[in-house]
């Protein structure tokens, strides 16, 4: 929990963002989930989708919104952990993605807005790389599951 509470405040210093009461609410939100499951390994990959998606789009990766974003987009963590970082790095990406486009649907309420657009990203996702995966597995084992 302690780690997960240092690379959030360590990522908020090095994107330029501040420590405000929003997102020292969101450190509070990682932390306490670090109890159930949530760790570095399964945060980073979350955190760096995001990054890069915000770097190279028209979103300051500093601003408040970003931060929030990337705060509360580390609900994906579990995927991240199940599927590989990969998963976690794409997962990240279209998190800020459907995040930053879809305020007008919660009137700019970052936290109702993360939980739709994280939701909404897993729901995605998931079918998609249980299949890939079960290719995989296919592929590597063809005499048995024939």
């Amino acid at each position: 929990m302690a780690l997960l509470g240092f690379l959030t405040v360590t990522y908020i210093l090095l994107v330029g963002g501040q420590l405000n009461g929003p997102t020292i609410g969101g450190v509070f939100t990682v932390v306490g989930f670090g109890a159930w499951g949530k760790h570095p390994k399964n945060v980073l990959p979350l955190l760096a989708g995001i990054f890069l998606a915000a770097h190279f789009s028209v979103h300051d990766t500093s601003s408040t919104a970003a931060l929030l974003a990337a705060l509360f987009g580390t609900t994906l963590a579990p995927l991240c952990g199940y599927f590989g970082p990969l998963a976690g790095l794409i997962a990240g990406g279209l998190h800020i993605a459907l995040t930053t486009n879809t305020t007008f649907l919660h009137a700019g309420m970052n936290l109702y807005n993360n939980g739709f657009s994280g939701g909404f990203v897993a729901a995605l996702l998931v079918p998609i790389l249980e299949k890939l995966a079960e290719r995989r597995d296919n592929a590597a084992f063809p005499a048995i599951n024939e």
